[in-house]
């Protein structure tokens, strides 16, 4: 059994990150090592009444019970399991934890945002599977492979939807005092960039969005006016603590306060928010708290 141990990449800001690469079948994937918790060995799951295909049961980990995801399926892979291969990948975001079983993993690589490129529709995985794909070992006799970087959230959020947690937009008083204020949002995932973009224009907020870090800092850099940046962690490009971190250190937006919004806001990564000056960490999908947030940090 592998422990995966948080401190690997201590230096925050840096606009880099380290991603475990695993395999289903003979084709390489990838997930962000800050959302591993540990990778186990197979076990035998419980079945459960009425879930997804690609939800094989429920496995006790230790003192909790995880639900167990086949990526394979997911992923509609034909190819069979090695047994002596195989290994569950325990995942922990949007504050919860979830098993991936997985047909391999090999190694785990330091990359750069900047690296990672946006999928394209129609590809071998396209936008609605994965955040990115990264090309890797240029330098090994093998050569250059790509490695899609899978949108776990999205995969958990098609398979067992749950509740975004709702509210009223706030009452005429408060979208009026709302009003004139812009939000600038960085996200890269579309149905999450609509979906906050709704929720704030309710509010009352006029919002102005950034496919990702990048787009959203040569929006400021340029002119583009925000009273407040709401900003996801994981980006192609530039990701949210560079972003941050470049907001903070210039002068001109050290004021402007910044919300992390993500679905890896938990202890090991709200310490990362924090030394790069981040106002508030809000885990998705909690609207009804970026709502609040931005309130108490705009109306003190």
């Amino acid at each position: 059994m592998a422990q995966h141990h948080p401190g690997i990449l201590t230096e925050v800001g840096t606009n880099e990150l380290e991603v475990v690469e695993f395999t289903i079948g003979q084709r390489p994937y990838a997930i962000n090592v800050a959302k591993v918790r540990e990778i186990i060995r197979p076990v035998e799951p419980m079945s459960v009444p009425d879930s997804h295909p690609c939800v094989l049961g429920v496995f006790r980990n230790r003192d909790e019970v995880l639900p167990l995801v086949d990526l394979g399926k997911w992923l509609k892979s034909a190819e069979v399991l090695d047994p002596a291969q195989t290994k569950i990948v325990v995942a922990e975001f949007n504050e919860m934890k979830v098993g991936f079983l997985v047909h391999g993993v090999n190694r785990i690589h330091r990359v750069s945002w900047a690296d990672l490129e946006a999928p394209k529709a129609g590809s071998m995985v396209d936008s609605h599977a994965a955040v990115g794909f990264l090309r890797l070992g240029r330098e090994t006799p093998e050569g250059e492979r790509i490695v899609f970087l899978l949108d776990f959230e999205g995969m958990v959020a098609a398979i067992s939807p749950r509740r975004v947690a709702s509210d009223s937009e706030g009452d005429a008083v408060a979208r009026d005092r709302r009003a004139g204020k812009v939000v600038l949002i960085a996200e890269d995932s579309q149905l999450a960039r609509k979906v906050l973009r709704g929720r704030l224009e309710g509010g009352g907020f006029t919002v102005v969005v950034a496919q990702d870090g990048a787009e959203a800092w040569e929006k400021l850099d340029t002119g583009t006016v925000a009273d407040a940046v709401i900003s996801d962690i994981e980006m192609p490009r530039m990701d949210g603590h560079h972003l941050t971190r470049r907001i903070k250190g210039d002068e001109r937006f050290r004021g402007v306060p910044v919300i992390l919004y993500s679905s890896m806001i938990y202890e090991e990564v709200r310490h990362k928010g924090a030394a790069v000056g981040a106002d508030a960490q809000v885990c998705k999908p909690d609207l009804a708290d970026v709502l609040a947030t931005l309130d108490r940090l705009l109306f003190p």
